[in-house]
């Protein structure tokens, strides 16, 4: 049998050669070569894709049913982090920060964490943080760390929510001390598997020092913590009869093999998954009761917006006696820490919760008209012509989906999504490739693979249809490469689509390192070219390597401003969104507030859920708001959206001290219910 070396040398020439085909415009396809074209991938990870790759490494980073080889995982890591796959790069950023498997270099850990955290992975966030703060790789930047901490937190970062959450306990970095909010940032982390805060929150809890002493609590963290695995959790005194074992009980193959599914399920953000992982471990069934481990999967579960698994987040942190209701005011999760009033001075008490939902006019522009019933205005705008091809796309969903009180009515949503698609709507074109690629069964839509790759290609067609293209070029990968590789090198020159030009890299640099010397010298002069378009879609290490600075935004984001700016609210909800990310746009906290502000009172849901979840307190080290908080969350809900509703209820319950029978929040609740997707609405809404 060949080398890999050998293999990959033989199999690699007719991509070079397309490649420089590419580089010079020429419109010549070998069609007669595409069966043999593969990516490095399958090459080297037998077929797979990226992802798959990733998961390969993992294995043989932690000798997970193979022999253990670190160097192997690090060779594979580095080719998925070429890959564009980001989970890949802070992997190998942990390998050689470690220097396990590969030379150490904390400087190129930096590089790694910092390109995942770059593209939305918190991981890589709150391992670059950690960097900043000792002064390991990079130079030590305390205000630079407290920054990163606060995105990877954001983005519900175990790692992040703990080192954050313990500066804020203690006062730290420059951070002004807020016991509360660090308090809060640990459980999320204990929430998130993170052992050791579970660890601190009990020390916290069975000390008093910052907080109310309080054994039963303590005793709770610290089985918690136990059974992640912290050794000083498990002998702590506090913790002797708590972490006493229970014994587990006879489970046969078929209910463990339906438990771990259900546990996946909660892996994914299925809120009713981890309900259910919650109550196992409460009640021990098919599990050894873990009261602990029971808290942290109906935290989830809330956190999903399961409104039943709040209230038994805070009976199971004893705020309700057991099996009984309370007729004293319900208290948030925050408020179960029984922060002690002589150690932490609490904000003096704000309006009652009916005059907190009133919109405050110095946030809110309460004098303004109320936005206008988001249907009723998608409706008109895409009738008129007024709200182009993008009203049409926001209308059609909401009929394929049956949200926001709308029935189901698959055929008319098909025609207004066709209707946008033709009026160069590329997200509607990519939803109906989503709809005919995989059918519609609930009214009968066959699967069309042929059809949906005709929306791919008009959308692909339009001056924004930069994920259209990219999209279509995955389509062409396996049997026609040339064909991708043309769509990449359009999208990535004409429509500035940043992750077209990736694979173009990708694929140039592999040719500069492995191929024929007349191919190599083509594909040199081809990638400073290629790299200088990389860079003008925020690619960031090809601006480093070209000494550019990193470009403001995109196109899109630049055609969404002007849009927001325009008076299109749905526009500005967007942008906020592009803020809040970082990848498309520097990163602009202030900014995101702002055009989110704008966007919620124009009549965006998406808008106002994004201002009520920063306005809890959570997202980067906001301050707890109480009154935008529930005012936006309310705007929210008023505007259909099940999110909004949702939130509505929690924040009722957790900081306006309202039982669950409220009537405010069984309102808000049933809307919940009424505005969710048809095929959503089962679990709690059937009652």
């Amino acid at each position: 049998m060949p080398s890999v070396k050998i293999l990959f040398a033989w199999r690699v020439v007719p991509v070079l050669a397309l490649l420089v085909a590419c580089a010079h415009g020429s419109s010549d396809e070998p069609t007669s070569e595409a069966e043999q074209l593969s990516t490095l991938y399958q090459r080297t990870c037998g077929g797979r894709t990226a992802q798959a790759c990733f998961e390969q490494a993992e294995r043989l980073r932690m000798g997970d049913g193979v022999a253990k080889d670190e160097a192997r995982a690090a060779t594979l890591h580095e080719l998925g982090c070429n890959g564009d796959e980001r989970r890949a790069c802070v992997a190998l950023g942990v390998l050689k920060e470690e220097g396990r498997g590969v030379a150490k270099d904390e400087a190129e850990a930096a590089r790694l964490y910092a390109r995942g955290c770059e593209q939305g992975l918190p991981e890589g966030c709150g391992h670059l943080a950690l960097l900043y703060g000792e002064g390991r790789g990079v130079a030590k930047d305390l205000a630079q760390a407290v920054s990163f901490y606060e995105r990877g937190c954001a983005g519900d970062d175990g790692l992040s929510c703990n080192n954050l959450g313990v500066l804020k306990l203690m006062g730290g970095f420059g951070v002004t001390q807020d016991v509360a909010a660090g308090m809060g940032m640990l459980v999320q982390a204990c929430n998130r598997d993170v052992g050791v805060a579970c660890l601190t929150v009990a020390r916290e809890f069975d000390q008093g020092v910052r907080t109310r002493k309080d054994a039963r609590l303590a005793a709770s963290y610290f089985r918690t913590a136990c059974g992640m695995g912290e050794k000083e959790a498990c002998a702590s005194a506090s913790a002797a009869v708590a972490v006493k074992p229970e014994p587990a009980p006879a489970v046969t193959p078929e209910e463990g093999a339906k438990l771990e599914k259900i546990r996946a399920m909660c892996e994914s953000g299925l809120g009713m998954a981890c309900y259910v992982m919650g109550s196992a471990y409460e009640k021990g069934a098919s599990v050894a009761v873990n009261p602990g481990r029971a808290t942290m999967y109906y935290q989830r579960a809330c956190d999903h917006d399961v409104p039943e698994a709040c209230g038994d987040v805070r009976r199971m942190l004893g705020l309700t006696a057991e099996g009984a209701k309370t007729e004293e005011p319900k208290q948030s999760v925050l408020e179960s820490l029984q922060l002690d009033p002589a150690k932490v001075a609490p904000e003096k008490p704000k309006q009652s919760v009916l005059e907190s939902l009133q919109l405050d006019p110095a946030r809110v522009g309460a004098n303004a008209k109320p936005p206008r019933d988001p249907i009723e205005r998608w409706t008109q705008q895409c009738q008129d012509g007024r709200g182009k091809a993008d009203a049409c796309t926001r209308l059609g969903k909401v009929l394929l989906l049956g949200s926001s009180g709308q029935k189901p009515d698959v055929a008319k949503a098909m025609l207004l999504l066709e209707q946008a698609c033709n009026r160069r709507g590329v997200e509607a074109c990519l939803q109906l490739w989503r709809v005919w690629s995989l059918g519609h069964n609930t009214e009968k839509v066959p699967k069309d693979e042929r059809k949906g790759l005709s929306m791919l290609e008009l959308g692909c067609s339009w001056p924004d249809g930069g994920e259209a293209c990219e999209r279509l070029g995955d389509a062409f990968f396996e049997d026609n490469l040339a064909r991708a590789l043309k769509i990449w090198q359009s999208a990535c020159f004409e429509q500035e689509d940043r992750l077209s030009c990736a694979k173009l890299l990708i694929m140039t640099r592999k040719a500069v390192s492995n191929g024929p010397a007349e191919l190599r010298t083509a594909a040199e002069q081809a990638l400073p070219r290629y790299q200088a378009q990389g860079c003008k879609t925020r690619i960031k290490d090809e601006c480093a390597a070209l000494g550019l600075p990193m470009p403001k935004d995109v196109v899109r984001v630049r055609r969404l401003k002007v849009a927001c700016d325009a008076g299109d609210p749905d526009a500005c909800g967007e942008l906020a969104q592009a803020y809040q990310q970082g990848r498309e746009i520097e990163w602009d906290r202030a900014e995101e507030i702002r055009v989110a502000a704008q966007g919620c009172d124009g009549g965006s849901a998406t808008a106002c859920v994004q201002l009520a979840k920063y306005y809890r307190g959570v997202r980067g080290g906001a301050p707890l708001d109480l009154d935008a908080m529930l005012a936006r969350a309310a705007q929210a809900c008023s505007l259909k959206d099940a999110t909004g509703c949702g939130l509505k209820a929690r924040f009722l319950e957790e900081f306006g001290k309202l039982t669950a029978d409220a009537p405010q929040v069984r309102e808000a609740r049933y809307l919940t219910c009424v505005y969710l997707p048809e095929s959503r609405r089962r679990g709690p809404c059937e009652k």
